[in-house]
């Protein structure tokens, strides 16, 4: 997408007439490249930068510039090459190794994209970014479903930039082009030396193809660009102009302006309020209904890049932008926005995961309002190349798009599509199987995607490299399982209940010699989905005192090479939840797997200082306060509980319904919960962690208080005991 500027047209007007070449001097050609660089010259600065390095000033500085200033074009094959330099200087900045993947991937290299963003994000860091990138994997992904959209050039197409055809009306569309074919001196961008945008109308065929191309009459167009443009329902146009005035850094910023149709002449009538000349404004949609106008903006307070605003109608006047949040928005780019007819927001991004350069998204809007993760539209729309300005008519069947992809006649071309299936989002598992015992990966080996009660969902085979991938849905349990002669099966847990942001979880499975005795497990959560993550596990010897440790990874799997005729106690711990202490004993046992939850239930709980947890099995005879033998076995569990968290301060609450004497009622729950006290107390619980408390009637549960007729049923909810952790001293 050549035409565009910090992809919004922030074009230049023409620059001053070139002085006399820096013949033979090349340090006079950068300082010229330098100038032309400075003004987004870029195609005039590419020119001196190559002819100072051709007369040896082939130096980082003009290295760099000629990399930049070919990505700012859009020409990823030269960027690449000249960021193939960049990344060997010593000094290089994360963002080189960023852009370097980013022409790389423009050129479908997708495997070596991967690796050098890798790279950059184990450098950088970035704040709420993955540490892995997957593109290779998310590439995958989004040429699934290929089959949805058919794609055509339209016959419009010119040796020039065609882009961004919008509806008008009729069988008719509004675009922007360079094909200026006026006679005389041409006006070009110094951006990138092609002739200034303006509007064009075409008509459209029944099979969607465009003809009959002609210049919109009037003041619509100017010498500066125009484009791309939207028509609401009252028959107004929308446009985009860069401004004739610089900013104060010396900058054309973008902003947009009204239009109506006067006879066959279109007449500018106002500005859209929120102009600013110091940030652009452009690229406007607006909902079918005409009361919400989005817009794309680098104004700050964004999320970096250009964002994507909406402006709603407030008694006939635009109210205050709003940002459309992190659903849509990124630190990157995103630009292009339409509104369809059915709420859906089609634009393109260059910091979502895609295909290179821009992809289009779409984002649903969600009962809230904000718009929910935006779907990539996939493969054939979207390719290694700049993909841009979708629009689809009433029926979500049919509509246009821009791209600069190889094949076409000019740097950015318009295609038709039809879609013959809506779009989905697609969930992806992928990962590598590897060999432990080579450390290599492994190929040709089967793999199986299991549901919660094992039952096998899907298969597949490890490609070449050793990789796999299934697709999963939201909100489920998965485990994948790899079985190879000669090795231990495998096991790996993934959830899916927050995949939207990630949309590709990774599990890489490692194969063991079937030698030894090994120990595995899954920590879940106990009251909701998931696995949980970075659970210190320690398996301590019984015998030795040898304690190895390790953390659950995402999908809660722990996984421990023990010794025969061994005794063990596996602990494990996280902040925040209880901890649990496991027996483990290896003895007469050779050889296999034992699987820590077939003997321990390790679903993890959350401790929550202040909630009463119900005893359910402590009953009282009359006005006993002797406990049962079933009471003594529930309370055997939780003074487990208490020793493995030696931290947490309880008190035993023992509740009564209110009919009776109420005072007697409380005396009595205090020596029932004195009672539990001095059991849990003899079972080893320090008495300074623990507190009696008898509440009578003081808290019941429902309306069943004093003189007021209720069930059996109803009061025995209110007869209970209850523990509540008060403290935690870990915290």
């Amino acid at each position: 997408m050549r035409t565009l500027v910090h992809p919004l047209l922030l074009a230049l007007g023409l620059l001053a007439a070139r002085g006399a070449r820096a013949q033979g001097d090349p340090e006079a050609h950068t300082r010229i490249a330098d100038r032309y660089y400075q003004r987004m010259a870029y195609a005039s600065a590419i020119e001196e930068y190559r002819l100072a390095a051709g007369m040896g000033a082939l130096n980082e500085h003009v290295t760099k510039r000629l990399a930049d200033c070919y990505m700012k074009l859009g020409d990823t094959q030269n960027g690449e090459i000249w960021y193939a330099q960049v990344v060997k200087f010593l000094n290089r900045e994360p963002m080189d190794l960023f852009t370097y993947a980013q022409a790389l991937k423009g050129n479908g290299k997708y495997a070596e994209a991967e690796e050098w963003m890798d790279r950059y994000l184990a450098l950088a860091q970035p704040e709420g970014q993955p540490q892995k990138s997957n593109i290779s994997d998310f590439a995958k992904k989004f040429m699934y479903g290929a089959d949805r959209f058919t794609v055509r050039p339209v016959s419009i197409n010119s040796p020039w930039t065609d882009m961004a055809a919008t509806w008008s009306g009729g069988d008719q569309v509004v675009f922007a082009s360079a094909r200026d074919f006026t006679v005389g001196i041409q006006r070009r961008s110094a951006w990138n030396n092609e002739p200034f945008l303006d509007l064009y109308m075409a008509d459209r065929q029944p099979g969607g193809d465009l003809v009959n191309a002609r210049r919109l009459k009037g003041d619509v167009n100017s010498k500066m660009h125009e484009g791309p443009a939207v028509r609401d329902a009252s028959g107004t146009l929308w446009f985009t102009r860069t401004n004739t005035e610089r900013s104060k850094n010396g900058v054309h910023r973008l902003s947009i302006l009204r239009a109506q149709q006067r006879g066959d002449e279109w007449k500018v009538v106002g500005p859209f309020l929120y102009n600013n000349p110091e940030c652009s404004v452009g690229h406007t949609a607006i909902s079918a209904d005409g009361h919400t106008l989005y817009f794309v903006s680098d104004m700050p307070g964004g999320y970096g890049g250009t964002d994507i605003y909406v402006c709603k109608d407030v008694g006939g006047q635009w109210g205050e932008p709003e940002n459309l949040g992190p659903g849509v928005n990124t630190a990157q780019n995103e630009v292009f926005p339409f509104m369809a007819a059915d709420g859906t927001l089609y634009f393109s991004s260059n910091g979502q995961p895609g295909l290179g350069g821009l992809d289009v998204f779409a984002a649903q809007r969600g009962g809230d309002g904000a718009f929910a993760m935006a779907v990539n539209v996939g493969a054939p729309v979207n390719g290694p190349k700049d993909d841009f300005a979708f629009v689809i008519d009433a029926a979500g069947k049919t509509g246009y798009f821009t791209s600069d992809r190889p094949g076409g006649k000019g740097g950015d071309d318009i295609y038709s599509f039809e879609m013959h299936y809506p779009l989905e989002q697609r969930f992806l598992c992928t990962g590598v199987v590897i060999d432990d015992e080579y450390a290599t990966p492994v190929m040709d080996v089967p793999v199986e995607l299991l549901d919660t009660a094992g039952r096998v969902v899907e298969s597949a085979v490890t490609d070449g490299n050793g990789k796999y991938a299934f697709a999963v849905e939201k909100d489920r349990e998965y485990s994948v399982r790899v079985r190879k002669a000669g090795r231990f099966d495998a096991e790996q847990h993934l959830s899916t209940e927050n995949i939207e942001q990630q949309q590709i979880v990774a599990r890489d499975i490692h194969l063991v010699p079937d030698a030894g005795i090994w120990l595995k497990g899954v920590v879940r959560y106990k009251d909701r989905i998931g696995f949980v993550p970075e659970v210190k596990v320690s398996v301590v010897n019984m015998s030795s005192f040898y304690s190895e440790v390790r953390t659950t990874g995402d999908g809660g799997d722990l996984f421990f090479r023990l010794q025969p005729n061994e005794q063990y106690e596996v602990l494990l711990e996280k902040p925040g939840f209880y901890s649990l202490s496991v027996p483990v004993s290896t003895a007469n046992f050779k050889q296999g797997v034992i699987d820590l939850g077939q003997s321990e239930d390790l679903r993890f709980e959350p401790v929550v200082i202040g909630r009463p947890v119900a005893l359910k099995y402590i009953k009282w005879e009359g006005t006993s306060d002797k406990l049962d033998p079933i009471g003594k076995t529930e309370l055997d569990g939780l003074a487990d509980r208490l020793q493995v968290n030696p931290l947490l301060v309880a008190e035993i609450g023992v509740h009564s319904d209110a009919r009776g004497d109420l005072a007697a009622a409380q005396k009595l729950t205090q020596k029932r919960a004195d009672a539990v006290v001095a059991y849990l107390k003899s079972k080893g619980i320090p008495k300074d962690r623990l507190t009696a408390k008898g509440y009578g009637a003081e808290r019941l549960l429902n309306q069943c208080g004093p003189g007021v007729t209720c069930s059996e049923a109803e009061h025995a909810e209110n007869r209970r005991v209850e523990y509540t952790i008060t403290g935690n001293g870990a915290q």
